[in-house]
């Protein structure tokens, strides 16, 4: 079985796992597929593998049957009446919690398939944005260092822009690491020298060696969430800058450029983590070779993928409301890897949406 996949391959194995008729024209593995899969299964095919449009008529019923799932239910349940779900960001490890924090419960909702309308969504969305302009104080217990406040406002803003990147309370954080970026990649390099000088003028914290540094997830995603808008060449120099670096994502750990030679669950984890932040970037972040032949040999007969059990700690994954259904933990790890390929590509699966999908333009490489 090839290692590469073309945007008809994707979009043939994402119509086959969601039981439509593929289009005989177009080439691709042939998927026996579960009976039906468990509505997140469908949102996120739909919304990320094919990436239709909000108003499609398929991605609207799969979204209503999803408010029916445990998932949903789980984050409802536990939801308080601020919008939050306890502390924003650091867990509190004396209590046992399903949903540790509001920063796991965004990153889990969106990853389910809930979208910036829901009303869980909706409510968490007012009480980050309170947070960005200090109307509200997190429960976190604060730490005694002068990065805390900044810390908080970008771990909002990031968890804010998972929900609605356009959202203008977002603006000046964005604005603001956008600026230290921009500082930063001055000379076209990453300068550590450069980048706590921008710190120390525009934030008066130091960060150099802490998690505030701009390798940090939290940074990556906020810049990425508004790639289209950065400086020219500037979001390409922090994607290639992060992706040569040996240690990767900060939080993560992990390098970018091939898979670690030890792969628990938990490194697997950060391994894909660390490339759906940094593939918002666009395509200079395209998977080169010896990733691309490690998730093809990681492919089932069938065409599907299935990685393993998940981390503990994730809120990736599960998708199918259970894994102990034949197939289904197969199902949901195909699905993710088809958004993460489909967002490497840069493009929609969809016929008529882009020029590109019939050009049979492989993902293997880096541009």
């Amino acid at each position: 079985m090839s290692s590469r996949l073309t945007r008809d391959d994707v979009r043939a194995m994402c119509l086959e796992l969601l039981r439509a008729k593929p289009d005989p024209a177009l080439p691709g593995p042939a998927l026996p597929g579960p009976a039906l899969p468990d509505p997140s299964v469908r949102v996120r095919l739909l919304r990320d593998g094919l990436q239709v449009p909000p108003e499609d008529a398929r991605l609207m019923k799969a979204r209503e049957a999803l408010d029916d799932s445990a998932h949903v239910a789980l984050l409802r349940d536990m939801q308080r009446a601020d919008g939050s779900w306890g502390r924003l960001h650091s867990r509190d490890t004396s209590v046992r919690q399903s949903v540790p924090t509001t920063e796991w419960a965004v990153e889990r909702a969106v990853a389910i398939g809930i979208d910036a309308s829901h009303p869980i969504l909706n409510a968490a969305t007012t009480y980050l944005a309170d947070v960005i302009a200090g109307r509200v104080v997190p429960s976190d217990p604060p730490e005694k260092n002068d990065r805390w406040a900044t810390g908080v406002r970008l771990f909002a803003a990031s968890t804010l822009a998972r929900i609605d990147p356009s959202h203008p309370a977002i603006d000046p954080v964005w604005a603001l690491w956008h600026e230290v970026a921009r500082r930063t990649f001055a000379s076209g390099a990453y300068s550590a020298e450069g980048e706590a000088d921008a710190h120390s003028e525009l934030t008066g914290v130091s960060v150099r060696g802490t998690y505030l540094v701009l390798s940090n997830r939290y940074a990556l995603s906020l810049l990425a969430s508004r790639a289209d808008r950065m400086d020219e060449g500037l979001a390409q120099a922090v994607a290639r800058w992060v992706w040569g670096s040996p240690r990767g994502v900060g939080y993560f750990e992990v390098p970018l450029s091939a898979p670690p030679d030890t792969m628990s669950a938990g490194i697997l984890e950060r391994f894909l983590l660390s490339h759906e932040i940094v593939a918002g970037f666009g395509m200079v972040a395209a998977p080169t070779g010896p990733l691309v032949d490690w998730l093809g040999k990681r492919r089932r007969a069938n065409g599907l993928w299935d990685l393993g059990p998940r981390a503990s700690w994730t809120p990736a994954l599960p998708l199918s409301e259970s894994w102990r259904r034949s197939d289904a933990r197969a199902v949901d790890w195909t699905a993710r890897i088809l958004a993460l390929v489909s967002r490497w590509m840069g493009h929609s699966a969809l016929p008529g949406k882009s020029g590109l999908f019939a050009s049979r333009q492989g993902v293997g490489y880096a541009e």
